[in-house]
């Protein structure tokens, strides 16, 4: 969505919240110098510029307001920018659909979706989140030896500031938590610190699974979209579009759990779809534990086309134990999925499992002898009881370009066998259940806030989600609109428009930037008319408040 459009509908979406406060006009561009502490607040009113590496410390709390934009300045090696939260710090960066929060380079005129070129790439840095969590091994020395192993992040030293090593990252809590980023798009970055030593799109270092990955896009990234140093976090409706190397990447036993990714690459620069090792790329000992065994249901790999080479679809090795259910691999130049030797330890202990995937198109419309690479990986296919098939799922429409005439659709066609799957996604409260292949079936949850909406890559054509989540998506179609809110004596009086027989819940919160799913539910009502108020005690501080409808 253009964000002209965002900002000019920015002072009714506050009203509507009924928050007791007007958004001011924008105040500017603001620079932004490391380190960070305490807690910090940005604001959509401002656009924030990072100076290089900006490290939010320990005990530091940063809260990103939707509507946000935050650009990195240009540089190389030590001086790149970027944006860590370390280790014991958080960020709450909770965008709506309509108003996401966008992290991207200092050129870029987020007003102008012409500015910069589609495949613009390694423009500043990227985001790195730090956590405690678990990892199986480090290439740093004395991270190895230690007890919990840590690792220092690749490339970078092990720096002191303010008495903390700030590129650290791994320890024993798998329960860690280092914030919110949901609706966040983090566009046309990327940068090589050393030679194989890079800076992704999202970079997670032994992040925890107390830490929330909803709706995130890493948008034009000249390294990876998405790379998992070990840790457990789990993560949703995630994007990876025409990065250069990896859709995602995972390494040092990473354990998490995982639905509704896509990946589509361009024809120019690409790797693998994913690229899943269990231990560190090269150090093949096969003793290292925890396992990096973790879970991908749901997943949409949309490769660079036939014509190209080098770009696989899934490359597993390094004794990785993925299981991967429910997903399509499509129109990659090399083959659909390698299994190298080491990692075909975990194909007989069933560590390793892929089943009820989808596989076509790659470089000889979807022939067998070109889905799988090596004898490992073709136990996948010839074992009738996984249910991995050959055969096109229909997705609408693959386009890499802003064309008009053809714009990307990643949805399967009516009719497609990608539409229902004899194996539905576990009902266990993180996972949507779901019993279909790849990240989509009737509606396409990417459109609206990302970098593929707003370039005009894809079509709008069935925005919206599924099966959504209280709170965390935006309301549904009986939204109460404008809000009234009063002090009358010792209450507060708020009255909005109601549909008869629909039930509405209030909810507040002292901080307007909170992360929506922090605020606390005050009241709920059944509505009888077409207008409805609630009626709350004045607590004395200033509070804002919310109406949704509820299911």
């Amino acid at each position: 969505m253009n964000k002209r459009r965002l900002i000019s509908t920015m002072s009714s979406l506050l009203f509507c919240a009924g928050l007791w406060m007007a958004p001011s006009a924008k105040a500017g561009t603001l620079q932004v110098v490391g380190p960070l502490s305490g807690t910090v607040n940005w604001y959509q009113t401002n656009e924030y510029v990072l100076n290089g590496p900006v490290y939010v410390l320990a005990g530091g709390v940063l809260n990103i307001q939707a509507g946000t934009v935050v650009k990195g300045k240009p540089g190389g090696t030590n001086d790149a920018s970027a944006l860590y939260i370390t280790r014991g710090a958080k960020i709450f960066a909770e965008g709506t659909r309509t108003q996401p929060i966008i992290f991207t380079a200092e050129q870029d005129d987020v007003l102008d979706p012409e500015d910069l070129g589609i495949y613009s790439r390694g423009l500043w840095g990227g985001v790195v989140l730090f956590g405690n969590a678990t990892l199986n091994m480090s290439a740093d020395l004395f991270g190895r030896t230690n007890n919990p192993i840590y690792e220092v992040y690749e490339g970078l030293s092990d720096d002191v500031i303010s008495g903390q090593r700030v590129n650290r990252f791994g320890g024993n809590d798998d329960e860690d938590n280092s914030g919110v980023l949901r609706y966040v798009s983090i566009r046309h970055g990327g940068i090589n610190i050393l030679p194989n030593k890079e800076i992704n799109g999202l970079s997670m270092g032994g992040v925890g699974r107390g830490t929330t990955i909803d709706h995130v896009e890493c948008y034009a990234i000249r390294d990876d979209g998405f790379e998992f140093f070990g840790g457990t976090v789990n993560t949703r409706y995630c994007v990876a579009a025409f990065c250069d190397d990896d859709g995602f990447d995972t390494d040092m036993g990473y354990r998490g759990s995982n639905q509704f990714w896509v990946v589509v690459q361009e024809r120019g620069a690409k790797d693998n779809g994913a690229e899943l090792n269990g231990e560190i790329n090269g150090a093949i000992t096969g003793t290292a534990t925890p396992i990096g065994n973790f879970e991908i249901y749901n997943c949409t790999w949309i490769g660079a086309g036939t014509n190209t080479t080098s770009n696989r679809g899934l490359q597993i090795r390094d004794y990785a134990a993925p299981r991967i259910y429910n997903s399509i691999i499509t129109e990659f130049g090399g083959a659909g999925v390698r299994v190298d030797t080491t990692a075909a330890v975990h194909l007989t202990n069933r560590l390793l499992d892929l089943r009820n995937n989808l596989f076509w198109n790659f470089a000889a419309n979807g022939a067998p002898v070109n889905v799988y690479e090596t004898p490992q990986a073709q136990v996948l296919f010839d074992d009738a009881s996984r249910s991995n098939v050959v055969v096109d799922p229909m997705i609408r429409s693959i386009n890499r370009s802003n064309t008009p005439a053809l714009l990307f659709d990643p949805r399967p066609a009516p009719g497609s066998p990608a539409m229902t799957s004899s194996r539905t996604a576990p009902n266990n409260g993180f996972y949507k259940p779901v019993a279909y292949a790849g990240a989509f079936n009737g509606r396409n949850w990417s459109v609206g806030w990302t970098a593929l909406s707003e370039y005009g890559i894809q079509t709008g054509a069935g925005g919206g989600v599924e099966v959504p989540d209280p709170l965390t998506e935006p309301p549904p179609p009986c939204s109460p609109g404008l809000l009234s809110i009063v002090k009358n004596g010792d209450n507060v009086e708020i009255t909005f428009a109601s549909e008869s027989g629909q039930k509405y819940g209030l909810y507040g919160s002292t901080s307007v930037i909170a992360p929506l799913n922090t605020w606390s539910q005050v009241a709920t009502m059944s509505a009888t008319n077409g207008a409805s108020k609630f009626t709350v005690p004045h607590s004395g501080e200033q509070r804002y408040f919310v109406v949704r409808c509820m299911q």
